[in-house]
């Protein structure tokens, strides 16, 4: 593309000065539990929170070989992951999945980044890379009371590394099979007032082949090229101006030989954001805080298909869209005594969207929303805490929705906790669901009479919010002495006026679907045997309707009964570590463009050699994804995408 040579011709001047990491402390099973945010927005203790909560930690994300973001939460109990050429990563939480999910809030700091237009996440195209990365926290269920409408069935937030964190330069080079290339540079300073910290990134990858052989049927080549800035300055000592600016870009081939419908085309991407941010600390526990968020999103795909009406026409797929969204927020945290804490706040948001396929005849779609919400952690007793939280908001595409939670917790002893929760929330239909008027030109002349152009989705307007009723019972618990961390829960969630397109209009669906189940993680870091992540999940779906069309009886099978995931890293001898990733996924099917999958399992292994003094981060590793094979995660129609093994190289180095 155009910029590449900018990108690459900053990653050399970046390389020219490139730096060592510190390393995490052998001894992470003596650390307290880390404190969470995103669960009510007040930092505290997993045990406190009123809502489960999953951290992948940096230590984590390393270990586990992972390259792009959404992989990471294979880690995470109850959440689906797959990969398809048709239209990239889909990440799902306790089923009800399509091609497109769009009932996941994920955030990078705080804010959204889900695609206005049709609610979804385009991770591939997220502008940070997992060395950005502190921490990623992951909200297994609905969170509407902190979040809002977009929050419906879980939360994902990227949290990166604040600038002061990385005090000089790293360097990481990937190399791999089917021209699999990663490379990443970064500088950064910590002074006095102000520290700063600027990366860049260029990568390639084919995970999928277009082979005249059964099962290879589409092929995807991407490239990716992101920069991202940060900076943070203290005027004074209870104060700190925080801002970032991120850019991400490249191209997709996508396609298929198969047939003349989606030949090879580009797909070309072009993100941007821009945050700053004010903090006050005026005493303990109390904040001020008041941040403008831009996010921008432009995608040009486009191409002419062949289809057979009949008669053999060729239409025009313009598929091209561009959007951007303005944030206004102001939140104040408030710890009024050793008991009583809380956090409220406002926002208001501006969304602009252009697309001539999507909204024929209108182009430009705007829309303003607002949202007030508000959460109290009253601890009545030393062992009882009690939560008490609310989002009121306005939609564009809604009237006012308010979605309450309460929460009680209690301390078996100091280091155990018990959670009982409930409330409920809604997801407002995207611009898409709501508005859309997808037009296919035709190009090929036809005979007077026939059509011009072939409809696509409609909508007829009038789209209600979906709405969610959950309750949950928790445990977590830390023993300290022992290096292990449990959390497990059972729940029940019940989903009704689901949005549904079971032909090409969309349509609110009569009836609820119940979603009940279980998930057990478990986080040992022993001496010896070194550190074990393992969760498994249970779910079970009822419900679903004639108004799901052809999905009515593929509902309730939406999930995987059981799924579990295994992470199992060890310092070992001369300076070698070594990581396996094992991830269970049974038997579901996918909705809506989706199609019936089979069970899987993949196996993920790292070997490392790690060099350089006490704390370095330096090595060079090779690891292997899907080393026991290739598998089918995702299957739409006939269009079979194998996922083949991946092994590649990498270097880490810094200074």
């Amino acid at each position: 593309m155009n910029n590449k040579k900018l990108f690459s011709a900053l990653l050399a001047t970046l390389c020219s000065g490139a730096a060592l990491a510190g390393e995490p402390s052998d001894d992470i099973f003596l650390a307290d539990l880390p404190t969470v945010l995103t669960a009510s927005r007040i930092e505290q203790s997993p045990m406190d929170a009123p809502a489960p909560v999953t951290v992948i930690d940096r230590e984590t994300i390393r270990a586990s070989g992972f390259t792009e973001i959404h992989d990471l939460l294979r880690l995470v109990p109850g959440f689906q992951v797959a990969d398809w050429a048709g239209g990239g990563a889909v990440v799902a939480n306790h089923g009800m999945g399509t091609a497109y999910p769009h009932n996941l809030l994920v955030m990078l700091d705080g804010r959204s980044v889900v695609n206005p237009v049709l609610g979804t996440v385009n991770w591939q195209d997220l502008p940070v890379r997992l060395e950005d990365i502190e921490r990623i926290e992951v909200v297994r269920g609905p969170n509407q009371a902190s979040y809002g409408a977009a929050a419906y069935n879980g939360v994902v937030n990227i949290i990166t590394r604040s600038p002061g964190e990385d005090d000089g330069a790293a360097l990481v080079l990937s190399r791999g099979e089917r021209g699999f290339a990663d490379n990443y540079v970064r500088l950064g300073r910590r002074g006095e007032r102000f520290d700063w910290r600027i990366s860049a990134s260029d990568r390639s990858a084919t995970p999928f082949r277009d082979l005249p052989r059964p099962g290879y049927y589409r092929r995807e080549t991407n490239e990716r090229q992101t920069l991202r800035s940060e900076f943070s300055y203290r005027p004074s000592l209870d104060q700190e101006i925080n801002a970032d600016f991120s850019l991400a870009q490249g191209t997709d081939l996508k396609g298929t030989s198969k047939s003349a419908e989606e030949p090879y085309h580009e797909r070309d991407v072009d993100n941007a954001t821009f945050h700053i941010a004010w903090h006050r600390n005026y005493a303990p526990g109390s904040e001020l805080l008041l941040r403008y968020f831009h996010y921008r999103q432009s995608d040009q795909e486009r191409y002419v298909g062949r289809v057979v009406v009949p008669p053999t026409i060729d239409v025009l797929a313009d598929l091209s869209y561009a959007s951007q969204r303005d944030d206004l927020e102001f939140q104040q945290t408030h710890r009024f005594s050793d008991v009583l804490q809380g956090v409220w706040g406002a926002s208001l948001r501006r969304d602009r969207i252009d697309s001539s396929h999507y909204f024929y005849g209108e182009e430009v779609l705007k829309g303003t929303d607002w949202q007030v919400f508000g959460n109290l952690d009253w601890r009545f007793s030393p062992d009882w805490l009690l939560h008490v939280g609310g989002m009121v908001e306005r939609h564009y595409n809604t009237d006012t929705l308010s979605s309450p939670r309460v929460a009680l917790n209690y301390m078996i002893s100091p280091n155990q906790s018990l959670r009982v929760s409930a409330g409920s929330g809604y997801r407002a239909p995207n611009i898409v669901e709501f508005d859309a008027n997808e037009v296919f030109p035709i190009l090929t002349p036809l005979p007077p009479g026939y059509p011009h152009s072939l409809p696509g989705l409609t909508s007829p307007g009038g789209i209600r919010p979906e709405q969610v009723d959950f309750r949950d019972l928790g445990y977590v618990a830390r023993f300290k002495e022992l290096g292990l961390q449990l959390d497990a829960r059972v729940y029940a969630e019940d989903y009704s006026d689901v949005i549904w397109a079971p032909g090409a209009s969309v349509q609110n669906v009569p009836g609820t679907v119940r979603v009940k189940g279980g998930e057990l993680a478990i986080d040992w870091t022993h001496a010896v045997l070194g550190r074990v992540r393992l969760s498994h999940a249970v779910v079970d779906i009822e419900g679903g309707g004639a108004g799901f069309g052809s999905d009515t009886d593929k509902v309730s099978r939406s999930a995987p009964r059981h799924s579990t995931s295994l992470l199992w890293s060890r310092n070992l001898p001369w300076g070698l570590a070594a990581s396996l990733g094992y991830y269970q996924v049974g038997d579901m099917i996918w909705l809506g463009d989706g199609d019936r999958q089979a069970a899987y399992e993949r196996v993920d292994v790292k070997l490392a050699k790690r060099f350089g003094g006490p704390g370095s981060e330096d090595e060079i590793a090779l690891t292997v994804q899907n080393a026991n094979g290739r598998r089918l995660e995702f299957l739409s129609g006939t269009d079979a995408n194998y996922t083949e093994r991946q092994a590649f190289v990498t270097l880490r180095l810094g200074w």
